[in-house]
């Protein structure tokens, strides 16, 4: 039995012929470039998604020991703190509250010299790595005003840790003189009692 009807043609004119090998190479080579592109962009942002929190949670530190500081400054007192605090606070400016606040935060009684270096407060991890707070306090002109204590608080990798994940981003923390750090702020405090003094 014959069909009747039109017959298809077994051969397509060259418009009809579909994609040439040249447009599918070209088609996969700029998908390829499409996701490399979008890839590389989603792994740098997770980079910086990282160190983001990796700075939140550093200056959440920093604000959480100020105001440990602050608490121990609201209650520091001669009768309070007889080994931290000199009867003659009021009157020596050798011997001003902020003085005896360094010595409440370094925990060295009195007649013993505060060092003046940096003071490792702790260690703690942050997203996978450890970072060191250190307190540092500013001692200059403190003659001028003995009860007032400047505080410099720096978090830093901890000297056990080594910058492996991101080196351009972290490599050299540890390096004070290149300024890199997690995270730095600087407080003053005034210890409550002192406003007690002449």
């Amino acid at each position: 039995m014959k069909s009747k009807g039109k017959r298809i043609p077994l051969k397509l004119s060259s418009s009809e012929s579909g994609f040439s090998l040249l447009e599918v190479i070209i088609a996969i080579l700029t998908i390829t470039a499409f996701l490399t592109g979008t890839l590389q962009l989603m792994a740098v942002d997770a980079l910086y998604k990282v160190r983001s929190e990796r700075q939140a949670q550093a200056n959440f530190w920093i604000q959480e020991d100020f105001e440990d500081t602050k608490y121990i400054a609201s209650t520091l007192n001669v009768t309070s703190s007889p080994n931290y605090v000199s009867p003659d606070v009021c009157t020596n400016i050798n011997q001003g509250y902020a003085t005896a606040l360094r010595r409440q935060l370094t925990d060295i009684k009195l007649p013993t010299p505060i060092p003046t270096d940096p003071q490792l407060v702790a260690t703690r991890t942050i997203v996978g790595k450890n970072y060191s707070l250190y307190r540092t306090f500013n001692i200059d002109n403190q003659s001028d005003n003995p009860h007032l204590l400047r505080i410099e608080y720096k978090v830093k990798l901890a000297d056990d840790e080594i910058a492996n994940d991101y080196q351009t981003q972290e490599r050299d923390e540890r390096n004070e003189e290149e300024g890199k750090f997690l995270a730095k702020s600087s407080v003053e405090v005034i210890p409550d009692a002192s406003f007690e003094c002449p």
